[in-house]
């Protein structure tokens, strides 16, 4: 029995919905420590992490979905490419705005932060460049 193959559109609005899910739950980490809740609690916060974990690797890697066409393809380049300028102007404003000479720390909050919003954005400009481009 075959499974069946998600389109690479629906495959994309999986992946958006889960990475807004960790954006969020990051979010909440920074003003509600985990640490602090009951234990059962915090294993039904860890089981719905590993799920939405779960279920990012597997439509990011793409396991059960169609190949895209040449559009889809020109689609995902051009959301790159925008994203990548985008991610390009901000740390360009970033190095501007710092004094001389000071060192930009990063803790793994910020990069799990970050790398959620960097591949939400990724996700969000594929399903606008395949609604709305040409």
């Amino acid at each position: 029995m075959t499974r069946p193959l998600l389109s690479l559109t629906r495959n994309r609005q999986i992946g958006a919905l889960c990475w807004t899910l960790v954006l969020l739950a990051q979010l909440c980490a920074f003003f509600f420590p985990v640490r602090n809740l009951p234990l059962p609690l915090r294993i039904a916060v860890m089981a719905l992490l590993l799920g939405i974990v779960a279920v990012t690797v597997v439509t990011t890697l793409g396991f059960w979905t169609e190949k895209g066409d040449e559009r889809a393809e020109e689609n995902d380049r051009k959301a790159n490419a925008a994203l990548f300028t985008c991610f390009f102007l901000a740390m360009g404003a970033l190095v501007l705005t710092l004094r001389p000479g000071a060192a930009l720390t990063l803790t793994r909050e910020a990069v799990v932060l970050l790398f959620s919003a960097v591949c939400l954005g990724r996700d969000v400009l594929f399903l606008l460049y395949e609604r709305f481009g040409r």
